[in-house]
């Protein structure tokens, strides 16, 4: 972001307009955030025990629904139409992408990023971890992985639009650009 894009992210969130993302804007930023969550919060927590308690277990993929995207999505260029997505989030990840539509479906920066998806469903570990990751269970998204890396800081060094990241707070889904500052393509259904 240059800085007069973050100047506006500190205004949206309530942070002091200074042009440097650093603790108060971070704070500022998920109090926002926080503020827009549901309370209490839907979500199992993020111990392993806890995820399976709620979730069953990883890779089962009979807790799997299909949702059907409600606007045009793709996948490394190709367009999709559906995905799988663990039953028990199914509908709150559909909410999700209608507040996305409803809110935002005119402004085509923020479209780009909502439509360019990279999956839900992927049976596998936590990257450079050793235990189950959202994905595993079907309850995390990830979109616009090239432009909001893994590694890359969030919102200097990623593009994810707070706008975005607004719609899934309102459904207690949690983003790892705003929690670990970093991951910004990550959405995952959790406290």
């Amino acid at each position: 972001m240059v800085h007069s894009e973050i100047i506006a992210l500190q205004r949206r969130v309530g942070a002091e307009p200074d042009g440097f993302w650093g603790p108060r804007s971070i704070a500022a930023c998920r109090a926002h955030l926080h503020a827009l969550m549901p309370h209490p919060s839907p979500w199992p927590l993020q111990s392993q025990s806890a995820l399976q308690a709620f979730y069953g277990s990883p890779g089962n993929e009979n807790n799997l629904d299909k949702i059907t995207f409600p606007y045009p999505t793709f996948y490394q260029g190709k367009q999709v139409l559906t995905t799988r997505v663990h039953q028990d989030c199914a509908h709150s990840l559909m909410r999700v992408l209608e507040d996305i539509k409803s809110r935002h479906g005119s402004d085509m920066a923020v479209m780009r990023i909502a439509s360019d998806y990279a999956g839900v469903y992927n049976f596998r570990n936590k990257r450079g971890g050793n235990t189950y990751s959202l994905h595993a269970y079907g309850a995390a998204i990830d979109l616009a992985p090239s432009t909001n890396g893994f590694k890359d800081a969030w919102p200097v060094r990623s593009n994810m639009p707070i706008e975005i990241i607004e719609c899934f707070y309102r459904q207690g889904w949690i983003s790892g650009a705003v929690e670990w500052g970093y991951d910004a393509q990550h959405f995952q259904a959790t406290q």
